[in-house]
């Protein structure tokens, strides 16, 4: 396997989590880095750089990694900046290509990392298993309090879940330029309207968990 990247970090831009983010950018850089022994992430603010064709710099980066991060919160698929939701669409066709050519449907090429809200409330097309939450984490990130157990844990995590993940595929000679070649890269209509599909079949998967109340009388 031939790649730049050893993760891509999907996010949406918030100017008063720009610090936040970096840290964390920094945090899967270093722990990625250790299983896959690629320096570079793929994060947008330093990677695309005045000038390059915004959405093809954005999809080869994706098919130049070995992982897709998405930092998820409760806007990060929404119809007024499909981005976001353009980046992990993408992502989940790779990982469908992978597991296919594999023949392991345990791999994932998508690992969440949970920002804002729970595990329960990813869309349901994501793989939920290697999620890791990190709201309680958050001004220990911000502050980069090296060394604190929690924060130490963290790392400890990612990494297994990288490692874990890595060692399902590292044997196998996949070029994913020829791989998926000839996916969709749908239009932002098509993109809206799946994004609303996504939160549909979300609200009815949470209408089923919902405890049933019983008749006092």
């Amino acid at each position: 396997m031939s790649f730049i990247y050893s993760s891509f970090i999907s996010y949406r831009r918030n100017e008063n989590d720009s610090k936040f983010i970096r840290n964390l950018k920094d945090i899967i850089a270093s722990e990625a880095q250790t299983v896959t022994n690629k320096a570079k992430v793929f994060f947008d603010e330093n990677s695309i750089k005045w000038g390059n064709e915004f959405d093809h710099a954005i999809y080869d980066g994706i098919l130049s990694s070995y992982f897709f991060i998405p930092i998820y919160q409760y806007t990060y698929l929404h119809v007024d900046n499909v981005w976001c939701a353009r980046e992990i669409y993408h992502a989940l066709q790779i990982e469908k290509k992978i597991r296919e050519h594999t023949d392991n449907s345990k791999y994932c090429f998508i690992l969440p990392i949970i920002y804002r809200g729970s595990t329960d409330e990813l869309p349901d097309c994501i793989c939920k298993i290697n999620a890791k939450s990190i709201r309680h984490l958050e001004h220990l990130i911000r502050g980069k309090n090296e060394g604190n157990l929690k924060l130490t844990q963290f790392r400890t995590d990612i990494s297994t879940v990288f490692h874990s993940n890595f060692k399902l595929i590292e044997n196998h000679d996949i070029n994913l330029n020829e791989l998926c070649k000839g996916i969709e890269i749908p239009d932002d209509d098509k993109i809206k309207v799946w994004i609303k599909e996504q939160n549909r079949v979300q609200k009815e998967s949470e209408s089923k968990k919902l405890p049933i109340l019983k008749k006092t009388c």
